[in-house]
């Protein structure tokens, strides 16, 4: 059974623990979008806003991800009071089992009821996520410049 909640403070080492795997992960891919280890106070800050998500299969907490107000994403300007789905992270054992669909769902269906865009990015190399994301309904914005790398930003209207 899968299960998307607010993420709680109890939650903490967990979503560290997956956020730290997938990062290994992606970076044994040569995709160093994300640093590690994550940073402990940047994660708490983010579950006492009401941020953080997890994502629960089985009663196992397998995925994290966050949500959060944005007004602009690099040099682009965007909708106010628009959203931003990052942190997409699922533990590499539940990866490839198309369950990252079920967050960007869940994210899309909550800006529907606010009325709100959403706005995500990944490594403009990560030509399969640029496809899932696509094909998820999600607009393709353009590419971006970060500091070493380019991001793909997309939008759910």
């Amino acid at each position: 059974m899968i299960k998307i909640r607010l993420a709680r403070i109890k939650d903490l080492q967990r979503i560290l623990y997956i956020l730290n795997e997938t990062t290994f992960v992606l970076k044994q891919k040569g995709m160093n979008q994300w640093n590690d280890p994550w940073d402990e106070n940047k994660i708490t800050d983010q579950i006492i806003n009401n941020n953080s998500y997890v994502f629960i299969l089985n009663n196992e907490i397998v995925g994290t991800f966050c949500i959060h107000k944005i007004n602009n994403i690099n040099e682009l300007s965007v909708e106010p009071e628009s959203k931003y789905l990052s942190q997409i992270a699922m533990l590499p054992t539940y990866q490839g089992r198309n369950l990252g669909s079920k967050i960007t769902d869940y994210a899309c269906s909550l800006v529907r009821g606010l009325n709100k865009s959403l706005y995500l990015d990944c490594w403009s190399g990560n030509k399969k996520l640029k496809e899932f994301y696509t094909n998820s309904g999600l607009e393709y914005i353009g590419d971006f410049p970060e500091e070493d790398y380019f991001i793909s930003i997309f939008r759910y209207n």
